[in-house]
């Protein structure tokens, strides 16, 4: 008890800590208000969709309704009914599961990159997945802090012992077992971890799960699969299982999961290393030349106090011989690199060949935030142009132009983007967006590039094959079959011919499309096993396949039929392309993909057997859960679809606490809060009571943010009642009533307080390109009311007198008007850049008291940031000048713009300040002090700050200025192993006023970047 003692103080205290408190609520936006809302509702879960998308809301239905079964088998757990929010506007295929309020979101157009299922049944396993691992941890004493705090205390354990490793690597291995296919499948999952352990080596546990800027990390899906993956088939699913409940019934032990881990691989890491040690034997006798390993010693090496580390150690032992023994059966192609190898990782992909011989390739990695760069013949390299977000399955090139699409956002709803074609002229520089209404995706040029192919997909999730003239006219539109989707299309030989890549239920097929005629011609099928990338040549349509176990070009002979494999890469080899007798294409290594090219000799392609790649972990996965995901669709019907009111459903009150928190504006107090957040975010309030100094009692408080409309309108009411004493001079009378006197005493006032604050903005995005761009006007008003005065004089030094003032006990008003205009263009920058590497950011602020009883005058505002690049690499430049101006010197207002550092505000009716950083990066240490801080990155930077004030009093006149320099330096780091990324320092300066030194201790936090 008194261990669960500690714990109760502990998660008071992280929600009163800012960081938890900005969990409180997550949001990643708003649909359009048009939208019609509809739902199924079933004892298990809640599906809310757009009106229209029914019949996919259905077949999501029978999704469900299989995983309630197989989805949560291994943990043997069924989770409590759950809500689902589909996104039918947003051109981005992703899906998220959160927690307070507890629902799952899925975004449901079918991207280009997309594996051997349907997008629906991959999202839909893995974000179920998710469900289960959270709903799981509900149990013990996490169920008793659930009926004290509500589902944000589910949060607090999820986010203090599972690592984001084991929680998308489970849910990796889910959508893998239950499916055909899956990312478990797929070789350009598992290349960039292969890589690194056959050339770099295994990295520590702390840079292999909080990352690196000197070297490249696979991510978290990836990493977690292996680890999830390999625990699972070498001790069993009941690992997985006992540790989620020990997380969740004893949350107060410090390293629950880990001694989890640690207890589910007792007894069973023998057996493990003796059978690692039996297959090397075998590997051995077969002549396989793989240097030898003393599994014993490995075994002792790795064994550590936290399960975690020595999980970790053991798989990344035991896949690095994997591969090696892999590695040593390989015969490569040779090639010739085109553009050498960087040596900070650095991806160069999608290469094509101009008229004249120059080279194209996008480049993109932890130095440079993605662009295209030419290589003229010459071997000088030019950056071409830098394009916009979302460019996966790269561009097309023809006649001196380039062709790609990329993501466009909407000027206000954040789950209403959509995919634009952009097309770029190296000769004229300029750029052409292609505009259209839906979505488009993949356009390819015809080869006079007189027209384009592309895929179309519409707000419901229907999708056609659309051609266009060169001035954006429809020429031709094919609609795909109903739970079909047609990808990456290319012009044939024949002008009147597509070919793309078609996905179904029964997988991946090559086809051709006559577009006269509409008829198809089946060219191959690969089913659920990954071919992606069609490139058509007069005799063979290459591809990347996967049939190996690892990424290659294929080749689809158009004579016969025949497959044949064109490379034998060690790692991966994607994005074929052809050009006169040479084909083009990225070979991947430990520092990123290379442009290579090989001759096209067809006597050198090996012809296929037919045969597919086993991918042993996923088999044994699948044999794990004892049968796969079976969509029952012929009782889809069954489901019922009802309206969904967006009134009735506004408030989801789904936290409370005796503790107050404030999500909405990261605020913490001793008292009681209520928090709601409904399933579509459009309503986020906080209800309470809190402790302030100022009240006798506290205050009533009731905080909204309605986010439906196109403005976003926020509002506060607080009510208490407020103390405050000050001193006053009072006049005396004797009893009858002669004023005898005067005297300063301390006066007690009490009275009511009513504090009502609206706020109405209106987030414009006006995002273009590598430009992300927000405008956002505001208009706002706070308005208090001070009623039922009562005044107490305390002190005196005449106490025999009677005090004869009137104090003027009437109700008073004070209204407040504000103005804001924020905006900011801020350019796509790389990993490694400190800060913004070009960016403007405007802010202008007025205030002012137009009415009511209590006169305060106004302040007005400017303040302009700019951002540039530095002198050397990764370097920056903020320049920041701000003005503001008061009608008097009153200091009701709090100063809005920046202070000179090391210096205490300065109050005066004219403030102006400017200020200049100089930031660069000093060294990448990737250094960990056990579990307690890993040091990712130390940077430095060098200030000046200055500022001038000019006040007046009367007649009286003051002016003078100040300023300040100094350095600061921090470092980017992660503390206990949590996932959140600390920005600790300090900052050492000089400042005039006082000639003196001052020290700061610099810190904060970061949840977005995790």
């Amino acid at each position: 008890m008194i261990r669960s003692y500690y714990l109760f103080i502990m998660l008071c205290c992280s929600m009163l800590f800012p960081v938890h408190v900005k969990s409180q609520y997550y949001s990643t936006g708003t649909s359009p208000a048009s939208i019609k809302w509809k739902q199924i509702n079933t004892s298990n879960f809640q599906i809310i969709f757009p009106r229209g998308y029914e019949e996919k809301a259905k077949y999501m239905a029978a999704i469900f309704q299989d995983l309630l079964e197989k989805g949560g088998k291994d943990l043997q757990h069924t989770p409590k009914k759950f809500s689902v929010v589909l996104h039918t506007q947003n051109a981005t295929a992703n899906g998220m599961v959160a927690w307070a309020p507890k629902r799952m979101e899925i975004y449901t157009s079918s991207p280009q990159d997309q594996d051997g299922q349907l997008w629906l049944n991959h999202v839909g396993t893995h974000e179920y997945r998710h469900v289960v691992q959270i709903d799981k941890l509900e149990q013990g004493f996490t169920k008793v802090l659930n009926y004290i705090f509500g589902q944000q205390a589910t949060v607090v354990v999820l986010g203090m012992y599972l690592p984001p490793w084991f929680l998308e690597g489970d849910a990796v291995c889910t959508e893998t077992a239950l499916s055909e296919s899956g990312r478990g499948r797929l070789p350009n999952f598992e290349q960039e971890l292969r890589a690194q352990l056959l050339e770099k080596g295994s990295y520590s546990y702390d840079k292999a799960v909080n990352g690196s800027y000197k070297n490249y990390v696979t991510d978290r899906y990836k990493l977690g699969y292996y680890l999830v993956g390999k625990a699972r088939v070498n001790y069993g699913d009941q690992l997985w299982g006992e540790t989620l409940n020990r997380v969740g019934r004893r949350p107060y032990g410090i390293t629950s999961f880990a001694t989890g881990i640690k207890k589910g691989m007792q007894g069973k890491r023998d057996r493990l290393f003796e059978k690692l040690s039996e297959r090397q034997k075998e590997i051995l006798a077969q002549g396989i030349k793989v240097s030898k390993i003393d599994w014993r010693e490995v075994k002792e090496k790795n064994t550590k106090a936290d399960g975690k580390i020595s999980l970790y150690l053991d798989v990344m032992k035991e896949m690095q011989w994997e591969w090696q023994v892999q590695d040593t059966k390989l015969k490569k192609t040779e090639y010739s690199i085109l553009s050498g190898r960087e040596k900070i990782y650095t991806n160069k992909r999608f290469s094509q060949i101009t008229e004249n011989g120059d080279l194209i390739y996008h480049k993109e990695g932890l130095s440079n935030g993605g662009y295209f760069e030419i290589v003229r013949k010459d071997g000088k390299k030019e950056k071409l142009f830098t394009p916009g977000y979302n460019l996966e399955i790269g561009f097309d090139y023809q006649k001196g132009k380039l062709i790609w699409a990329e993501r466009k956002s909407h000027l206000r709803w954040e789950k209403a983007n959509k995919s634009q074609v952009i097309s770029y002229d190296i000769k004229n520089r300029s750029r052409i967006v292609w505009r259209s209404s839906k979505s488009r995706f993949a356009p390819a040029f015809s080869k006079n590039a007189s027209k384009i192919v592309c895929v179309e997909i519409d707000k419901m999730g229907h999708n056609s094959l659309l051609i266009l003239d060169k001035n954006n006219k429809e020429l031709k539109r094919i609609v795909a079959k109903e739970n079909e989707y047609f990808i990456t299309p290319q012009f044939g030989n024949q002008s009147n011919e597509i070919i793309l890549l078609v996905l179904d239920s029964k997988g991946k097929h090559l086809v051709a499309i006559d577009l006269q005629t509409e008829k198809r011609n089946l060219l191959f099928s690969s089913g659920t096993n990954e071919m992606s990338q069609p490139e058509v040549t007069k005799d063979y349509i290459y591809f990347t396949g996967t049939f190996t176990g690892i990424e290659n070009i294929y080749a689809l002979q158009l004579s016969n039929g025949k497959i044949f494999q064109v490379t034998s890469s060690r790692f991966g080899a994607r994005d074929p392309y052809f050009k006169k007798d040479k084909i083009y294409y990225s070979d991947y290594t430990s520092d990123g993909y290379l442009s290579v090219t090989t001759k096209a000799d067809p006597s050198t392609f090996k012809e296929w057997n037919g045969k597919y790649a086993k991918y042993p972990l996923a088999m044994q996965l699948s044999e794990q859960v004892g049968g796969k995901m079976e969509v029952d669709s012929s009782k889809i019907d069954d489901f019922k679809v009802e309206d969904y009111s967006k009134l009735k459903n506004l408030f989801y009150f789904h936290s409370w606490a005796p503790v107050f928190i404030d999500g909405l504006e990261s605020k913490a107090d001793v008292g009681v809060s209520l928090a709601t957040q409904n399933k579509l975010s459009t309503m986020l309030a906080t209800f309470g009571y809190k402790r302030d100094d100022n009240y006798d009692k506290g205050k009533f408080y009731a905080n909204l943010s309605y986010r439906g409309f196109f403005p976003i309108i926020d509002t506060k009411l607080t009510y208490g009642k407020r103390e405050d004493t000050y001193n006053v001079f009072v006049k005396y009378a004797n009893p009858l009533g002669m004023v005898i006197g005067q005297d300063k005493v301390l006066l007690k006032r009490k009275m009511d307080v009513i504090n009502w604050e609206t706020d109405i903005r209106f987030p414009l995005n006006l995002s273009r390109g590598q430009y992300t761009t927000f405008v956002i006007p505001k208009i706002g008003c706070e308005i208090v009311k001070y009623q039922n005065y009562k005044f107490q004089p305390l002190a005196t030094t005449n106490p025999s007198g009677i005090v004869v003032n009137d104090f003027n006990s009437s109700d008073k008003v004070k209204s407040i008007a504000k103005l804001q205009l924020l905006a900011y263009n801020i350019a796509k920058q790389s990993p490694r850049d400190i800060q913004y590497r070009w960016a403007q950011l405007l802010n202008l602020h007025f205030r002012s008291t137009p009415s009511g009883d209590i006169k305060l005058g106004n302040i007005k505002s400017a303040e302009l940031t700019l951002y540039t690049p530095g002198l050397l690499e990764h370097h920056g430049v903020k320049l920041y000048g701000g003005i503001q101006s008061r009608s008097s010197s009153n200091i009701y207002y709090s100063n809005i713009i920046q202070k000179v550092r090391g210096v205490r505000n300065l109050y005066g009716d004219l403030n102006y300040n400017l200020s200049f950083n100089y930031a660069l990066p000093l060294a990448y240490p990737d250094w960990n002090i056990g579990p307690l801080a890993y040091f990712k990155r130390i940077k430095m930077n060098t200030f000046f700050d200055w500022g001038y004030v000019e006040s007046k009093s009367n007649a009286t006149k003051s002016k003078y200025d100040t300023f300040s320099t100094g350095v600061e330096l921090r470092t980017d780091m992660h503390t206990l192993r949590f996932m959140a990324p600390l920005d600790m320092g300090f900052r050492v300066g000089y400042e005039n006023t006082t000639k003196d030194v001052f020290f700061d201790f610099l810190i904060s936090i970061s949840l977005t970047s995790s």
